[in-house]
């Protein structure tokens, strides 16, 4: 896995912090509306190539937003968003962008990480913004960082000084209000670590105990895990439940926190099971940061299946990129046949299961026949 990893730090700003903060997400904001406006007028633009459409970006927004290294920010997410909108045979006029406020800078690993969005400690980190003339200032920011990730951080702070590591990031604004007429921002740094330098700092284990296989079915409720052996013969099953993220009205980060929780359960429980490989279905949609800022209306409220999809692929690539931190190895199948077939069917009444779990199995079984030419 190559993709890099997000790590969320959150931050509040003020008064003239918070106005800076504003204007340039806002530019942003006008920079993406037009690219994607220019797209829907011009579909020509979709078929470009990154480095084309930066190209055709710097032309068109820089009046708005006068920093080259922002436009191409916004940029790259209009691009990835086209491209995964075509994937997902979206059509560009249908396409509307999120409610968000953001701005965000490419990797620069000769510019200590990053030259807009840095850190400069692991609790500190500087920015450059824009006044509502568009005239630049840099600023210093507060953040709240999590224990956690501390270590992790440090370790791309002193790096990044080396210039041996870049880090793409962006500064999000989550919600807003007036006290007593001045602005205050709820936002989040976003910083995308490199995945080697997340798993060498995170790892928790280096190597399985064992060498069993787990197929795991992810539902919205639940991860179903069947655990068993090169044989094929069932070892174990368990369920890992976080039911109460469908109740309405649950909130999305309290929601992830229980899915994160979860899949470090299950994760902990098949490394002390013995697994060493753990099986997933091959995700449908690739990519959560592409389309994760993007809604289409006939899809996003009409469909439930679409939604269910995305949602579940999100949840497939978090165990994908955690499984590793445990000392396994992630191979992933073609979900065909293991959720409405005879086999299927035979396997629930063979083995008294529910029909989750035997979907776990049979995606276990499906690639024992990938693992066994691997090893050979």
């Amino acid at each position: 896995m190559n993709r890099p990893v997000t790590v969320d730090i959150p931050f509040t700003v003020t008064g003239e912090k918070a106005r800076l903060v504003w204007w340039t997400a806002w530019f942003s904001k006008f920079c993406a509306h037009r690219l994607l406006n220019d797209a829907k007028e011009n579909e020509i633009l979709v078929d470009l190539s990154q480095t084309s459409f930066l190209k055709y970006a710097r032309k068109r927004c820089y009046d708005v937003l006068p920093n080259r290294r922002y436009v191409d920010g916004i940029a790259v997410l209009i691009h990835s968003t086209l491209k995964s909108a075509r994937k997902l045979g979206l059509k560009v006029n249908e396409i509307k962008l999120r409610q968000w406020l953001l701005f965000q800078c490419e990797a620069d690993k000769k510019k200590k990480g990053n030259l807009n969005v840095r850190l400069t400690s692991t609790r500190e980190a500087e920015a450059l913004v824009f006044n509502q003339e568009r005239e630049p200032r840099k600023i210093k920011i507060n953040l709240r960082t999590p224990k956690k990730y501390e270590k992790l951080l440090k370790i791309l702070v002193e790096r990044a000084i080396k210039s041996e590591v870049g880090y793409p990031a962006r500064i999000v604004i989550k919600e807003y209000n007036t006290h007593l007429n001045d602005l205050r921002l709820y936002c989040s740094l976003q910083v995308m670590v490199p995945y080697d330098l997340y798993l060498e700092v995170m790892r928790k284990y280096d190597a399985p105990l064992g060498n069993h296989v787990a197929g795991i079915d992810v539902n919205v409720d639940r991860l179903n895990i069947a655990i068993v052996d090169r044989y094929g013969r069932l070892r174990d099953v368990k369920t890992f439940w976080f039911r109460e993220i469908t109740s309405r009205g649950y909130r999305r980060k309290r929601a992830w926190t229980k899915i994160y929780q979860a899949i470090h359960d299950m994760l902990n429980y098949a490394y002390h099971h013995g697994v060493s490989h753990v099986v997933l279905e091959n995700p449908e949609i690739v990519g959560y940061l592409k389309y994760y800022w993007i809604k289409n209306g006939n899809r996003k409220t009409k469909n439930y299946n679409y939604r269910t999809s995305i949602f579940r692929n999100r949840i497939i690539e978090t165990i994908a990129y955690k499984t590793p931190l445990y000392g396994l190895k992630t191979i992933y199948v073609n979900p065909k046949g293991t959720t409405r077939s005879k086999e299927h069917e035979k396997i629930m009444k063979k083995y008294g299961l529910d029909r989750h779990t035997a979907s776990a199995y049979l995606i276990a079984l499906k690639s024992l026949k990938k693992i066994h030419y691997a090893t050979k």
